[in-house]
């Protein structure tokens, strides 16, 4: 009975009409030519955490209140404040007796009464004619209170539950045993190597779903993983749409439409350093493919300092360092979309593996003459502060 399978491992493979399909000796470049494409090498950057307990991994994000709000100054010593959105969020902020300084003003302000409306009564300290009708950021320099009064309110902030998907990676290895028995050049077992090439294979799949990877969407048009075949969201779906609600955010994302540069880049480390990233405890760094890679080595030649009778021929950038003085490696990685680039805080992803589910290699029932081999694992990634500690610039050309 011949194999219904007529693929190179389960297929006899000892003889053949043609030279070409002639497969009992294998040419040691043949075997290392499947090398070129199997680049992984963000994998190499994210750690792995424990194991996760559901198809659909939850986790619970806090934050500290913001130390500023959002508002206009009137003339008549009003302050109306656009964000926070609601009074009840407002009063999380600050409260009666607050001290608020605008950005770029050299006095200061005193919230004369109780918070109870998005327009605030103001005393001014130092100009008393000064006013902006537009929004400006006003940072809160103090809440100062006073003996006599009785405990103020409770200021906690509610937490947010973020999620991600499991997804089942999987590869198959199948072998006659007549190829187990054959001697071929440059392999000593035939089972290791195709598990390692599979593993290969399985490993740059997961790389690129790290990246790239989308949340399958169910029938109600929402990310869910009541789905047989569930993918998990990737790091640039995350930093768009950090809650999975199918609505994208831009806290801290930025269309460029242009070349990429130095000013957008920085631009781009100051809107994650606005919104409480880069802090002391982040550990950042820039992915990009090979067009933007290269965009960024050209910035070299102009920042890079070269003293008389220097002969190094050749150079390469690998560290960006920002207007603020983070340090940024530079990860090229083969599967990072060209248009786009990532700041990513390594400090806050984790790959994680269903429990009982991680990487293994199970023996499935023969079939005939052949052995077959199911290698497989179930993970998903866990991108904590998506929209405030991570960064996407996208459509650079």
């Amino acid at each position: 009975m011949a194999l219904a399978s007529t693929s190179f491992m389960a297929a006899p493979g000892g003889f053949s009409a043609t030279l070409a399909n002639k497969l009992d000796k294998i040419d040691c470049s043949q075997v290392l030519a499947a090398v070129l494409l199997a680049d992984k090498e963000l994998l190499g950057h994210i750690k792995v955490g424990g194991a996760v307990h559901n198809l659909e991994h939850n986790w619970i994000e806090d934050e500290l209140n913001a130390a500023y709000v959002i508002a206009s100054i009137s003339a008549s010593n009003a302050m109306t404040v656009t964000t926070p959105a609601t009074t009840a969020s407002l009063q999380r902020v600050m409260r009666k007796y607050a001290i608020v300084q605008p950005a770029g003003a050299e006095f200061a302000m005193n919230v004369t009464a109780t918070i109870s409306k998005m327009t605030l009564t103001i005393a001014k300290y130092a100009s008393t004619t000064w006013a902006d009708t537009t929004a400006t950021k006003c940072y809160i320099l103090g809440m100062p209170w006073a003996d006599i009064d009785d405990a103020s309110y409770d200021t906690s902030k509610a937490r947010s539950k973020r999620k991600n998907f499991t997804q089942v990676f999987e590869r198959v290895v199948q072998i006659t045993e007549s190829r187990q028995g054959m001697d071929m050049e440059a392999v000593t077992n035939e089972l290791s190597l195709q598990t390692d090439r599979r593993t290969m294979e399985i490993k740059r799949e997961l790389d690129m779903a790290v990246i790239r990877g989308m949340a399958r969407i169910s029938a109600s048009n929402t990310f869910s993983a009541d789905n047989e075949l569930r993918t998990m969201a990737g790091i640039i779906q995350c930093i768009r749409d950090y809650d999975l609600d199918t609505s994208n955010e831009d806290d801290t994302v930025t269309q460029v439409s242009a070349a990429l540069t130095i000013a957008a880049l920085n631009s781009l480390c100051n809107k994650i350093y606005d919104q409480g990233g880069l802090d002391d405890s982040s550990d950042p760094i820039i992915v990009v493919g090979a067009k933007q890679a290269r965009v960024i080595a050209s910035w070299e030649s102009e920042l890079r300092r070269v003293e008389q009778g220097e002969r190094t021929v050749g150079y390469y950038r690998n560290i960006f360092l920002s207007d603020l003085g983070q340090e940024f490696p530079v990860v090229l990685d083969r599967w990072m979309p060209n248009d786009k680039l990532i700041i990513l805080d390594r400090s806050r992803i984790t790959l994680m593996p269903l429990q009982g589910d991680a990487w293994h290699l199970t023996k499935l029932a023969k079939t005939g003459r052949s052995d077959k081999w199911q290698l497989s694992g179930q993970y998903t990634i866990e991108l904590r502060n998506a929209d405030k500690c991570h960064g996407l610039l996208w459509d650079l050309s």
